[in-house]
């Protein structure tokens, strides 16, 4: 039985974990070559066809990053509580599967999205006052471009075409506005993506909401929320001639003898990476993987501390945290096959078989003394010595556990 995740303190417990998980056991610096094997992998390019190509973005990558560090560091001065603040905001993340509107209709959505724009508009202009940022809905045109070079053609994927943003003299005012969305009535708040506490690739760094508010008829639609503060907002016009270089040399650089559509999926692809921070798209990839199942991230946390402790210094880039098994059920057919390629003798097999069935079959808890007096004291050590990490014993009462 899988034990998923569904109450928001359960949630923010497995977000938690795999936050610790990425901080300790991810590599999280940017790397241009991982970033060209992830873009071979996703659009099934020649292995080792951009190798070397996307290094020429490096200056204006530095460039970026070092005008953002100094904003930064500049509010870290004014305000010694600002770490404290920006590390206080919780933690809440919905898997980008699950991130869809209601309809795949796009006359629909923006039909929705007009009556959040005009709801969600008022209210945050009574909340947030002169900070608020009310535009007009997205233009269709820009819509559609959207969804046909980020989302493959999916309409329902598309969760801007409702959006506002706030603009603030410094992070104090910008926490009490994100505490107002927060704690705002008729919406769910689906994800906050803290690029305070984890600056994307570029450097830039801001509060990034998806919610939804409940329409008349029940169904939710999906908008965004951006929370700004004022001095990045001025760097960010300055810096976005080293983001244009960036924008305008890839599909220079890819080259290659595509499409039109899909030489402007790959730049959007690329953009989005870089946009993204590193910890951020970890916690993405974990969050899938689990499946919402908290003993996922246990024994991967276990697994992976394991390895910190035979290889010390080592930690898994971003593209083997991709190559790790689905869910609960692959993680231990994984970790079985791993296993029992090591095992060559016969007898031992059949003790981890009876080990296993045992857990498998009792209708309460094991304890460690009982399965030594069915086994025997030496078939037990060996055979705990194997599967510890997939059958935790537990801490307090020492009794080994599945779920």
């Amino acid at each position: 039985i899988e034990l998923r995740v569904d109450s928001n303190e359960q949630q923010n417990d497995i977000l938690v974990s795999i936050y610790r998980i990425v901080q300790q056991h991810v590599n999280i610096d940017f790397s241009w070559q991982n970033l060209e094997r992830k873009v071979e992998k996703k659009f099934k390019l020649h292995e080792g066809s951009l190798k070397g190509k996307l290094q020429e973005l490096e200056a204006p990558l530095i460039s970026s990053k070092r005008e953002y560090a100094k904003v930064l560091a500049t509010e870290r001065s004014n305000d010694p509580n600002f770490d404290e603040m920006v590390n206080s905001i919780p933690f809440i993340k919905t898997p980008k599967d699950e991130l869809k509107q209601p309809s795949a209709n796009l006359d629909v959505t923006y039909q929705q999205a007009g009556i959040v724009q005009r709801v969600m508009g008022k209210r945050l202009k009574e909340g947030w006052g002169d900070a608020a940022v009310i535009p007009d809905l997205k233009k269709r045109t820009d819509a559609e471009k959207k969804i046909q070079d980020k989302y493959f053609g999916h309409n329902d994927e598309i969760k801007d075409v409702s959006r506002f943003s706030g603009k603030f003299p410094s992070f104090k005012p910008l926490l009490e506005g994100l505490n107002f969305v927060l704690n705002m009535k008729d919406i769910k708040v689906l994800n906050v993506k803290n690029k305070f506490r984890d600056p994307d690739v570029l450097g830039y760094a801001d509060i990034n909401i998806n919610a939804a508010y409940k329409l008349a008829d029940g169904t939710y639609h999906i908008f965004e929320l951006q929370l700004h503060l004022e001095a990045i907002i001025l760097v960010k016009e300055k810096v976005h001639d080293f983001y244009d270089i960036i924008r305008k040399s890839i599909p220079k650089i890819v080259g290659g003898d595509f499409t039109v559509d899909k030489t402007n999926q790959i730049k959007e692809y690329i953009l989005g990476c870089l946009r993204n921070s590193m910890v951020d798209s970890a916690i993405d990839i974990l969050l899938r993987k689990s499946g919402g199942v908290f003993l996922y991230t246990r024994l991967l946390e276990e697994s992976l501390a394991q390895h910190a402790k035979d290889f010390p210094g080592s930690k898994i880039d971003l593209l083997n945290v991709e190559a790790l098994p689905e869910g609960l059920r692959e993680f231990y057919r994984t970790n079985f096959d791993r296993i029992f390629g090591e095992v060559t003798s016969n007898t031992f097999r059949i003790e981890c078989f009876i080990f296993i069935s045992l857990i498998c079959a009792a209708q309460e808890p094991l304890t460690q003394t009982m399965v030594k007096q069915i086994m025997g004291e030496d078939a037990f050590r060996q055979v705990k010595g194997k599967l510890s990490l997939l059958f935790p014993a537990c801490p307090v009462c020492d009794v080994p556990k599945i779920v």
